[in-house]
Order: C-alpha cells, then sequence, then structure tokens
C-alpha cells in the first residue's frame, strides 16, 4: 500500500513537468509569403510545437529549431545560422530581412 501511495505523489508531482513540456506558445503552425523582388516561388515556414520546423524555399527544405525569445522568433537553422523574426501586429504575422531575399512578410495560414 505504501508503494502505492508513493506512486501516486510522484506522478502528482510530475504533472506539472509534463504540462510545462507540452505548453503552446500560439506561433505554432504554417507561415507562407512572398519576398518583395524575388522572383520564385512561396516561402513557407512551418513551426511545430516541439520546438522544431522546417523553412522552404524555391522547393528547397531546411530544418530548423525554433523558440521565442526577447519577444521575438528566432529560428536557429541547421547549417549553422540564426534568423530573428520580428513579430508583427496583426498577430499572425511575422516580419524579417533576408540578405539576397529583400522584405518579407509571412502570414499566418492555420
Amino acid at each position: 500500500m505504501k508503494w502505492v501511495a508513493a506512486w501516486c505523489a510522484l506522478a502528482l508531482l510530475s504533472l506539472p513537468v509534463f504540462y510545462a513540456c507540452q505548453r503552446q506558445s500560439g506561433l505554432e503552425g504554417k507561415y507562407s509569403g512572398k519576398a518583395s523582388g524575388h522572383a520564385s516561388g512561396d516561402l513557407v515556414l512551418h513551426l511545430q510545437n516541439d520546438g522544431k520546423g522546417r523553412w522552404e524555399i524555391d522547393g528547397e527544405s531546411t530544418p530548423l529549431r525554433w523558440e521565442e525569445r526577447q519577444g521575438a522568433l528566432w529560428l536557429h537553422l541547421k547549417a549553422g545560422g540564426v534568423i530573428v523574426v520580428r513579430l508583427a501586429a496583426p498577430q499572425g504575422t511575422l516580419e524579417m530581412a533576408l540578405p539576397g531575399v529583400g522584405p518579407l512578410q509571412l502570414k499566418k495560414n492555420d
């Protein structure tokens, strides 16, 4: 009986940790847009709730990690670069300037 009580106490203590790991920031989803001065197709950013995602441009996909930090969205590319994205009003809009691409605004699709 003591083991059952100890197990229940441990389970209750671990619930906040479990829910903290599952917490969503509201940024998860698919974003798309087109850069001014960029003749090719749409740019798409996928943000998953586990902090992973991918960036798609010109038919190529790049995996990334993401986090919300200091009021901005930080994209950590697998190649080693970091892109800091401004969270714009209206909610669901991301703004950035990429070298060689120009200003870019992405809107949330889902």
